[in-house]
């Protein structure tokens, strides 16, 4: 597992750190914590309980990377299944993503975001891009890398911590630069958009600006 050096991607919060980990079985469960020991259990498939692990794993090697205490750390979900966790009682900010071969993972004391990572290759089918897609976006993003739009929207829906129910055309790309974006749901949440492509997956950060 390892950091990934930040400072030179376009857009990236200064404050949020990433990491990244190849999926493996071989992570020793004893990091888990009660509640987390119960819920790999639960887990019928070995592959999602590898992703399940090694997020875990990856998650305590940023802190490390951070320099936080990990006796003072405690991860946690809200109702709808979005992840934070408490340092102290101070409320701070994960999110996880994974693709068949890695999880990656972004965290911050101070900035709310959502993390989608999808691998290069991947196909998305036109059928299934238009239907994530409203009329208006249609219109001018249809020429745009499929992966990318995917990725953007998943980042953005993961922010807002809505989940499945979350139409993902009712959420709104928009290109402001050759490579930069932004999304608006309902004129409700706004987001900024990093997104950019490393270790050969497509990744999107959505995060509120301060």
């Amino acid at each position: 597992m390892e950091k990934i050096d930040t400072s030179k991607i376009e857009n990236w919060p200064e404050k949020v750190i990433l990491g990244y980990a190849r999926i493996s079985d071989r992570y020793s469960k004893n990091v888990l914590s009660k509640h987390e020991g119960i819920e790999f259990s639960n887990f019928l498939n070995p592959k999602r309980q590898a992703e399940f692990l090694t997020a875990r794993h990856l998650f305590r090697y940023l802190l490390e990377q951070s320099g936080l205490d990990l006796s003072i750390i405690k991860l946690s979900k809200h109702e709808e299944g979005k992840p934070f966790f408490e340092i102290e009682g101070e409320h701070a900010f994960v999110s996880f993503s994974h693709s068949q071969s890695h999880v990656f993972c972004a965290l911050s004391k101070t900035i709310d975001m959502g993390l989608d990572v999808e691998q290069k290759s991947r196909v998305v089918n036109e059928r299934v891009l238009k239907r994530i897609l409203s009329e208006e976006e249609q219109a001018y993003l249809l020429r745009e890398n499929p992966v990318q739009l995917w990725t953007i929207k998943e980042a953005a829906v993961k922010c807002m911590g809505t989940g499945l129910r979350t139409n993902l055309n009712e959420v709104q790309i928009h290109k402001n630069k050759k490579n930069r974006f932004s999304v608006r749901f309902n004129n409700e949440y706004y987001f900024e958009i990093c997104s950019f492509k490393q270790l050969n997956h497509q990744i999107a950060l959505a995060y509120q600006s301060q």
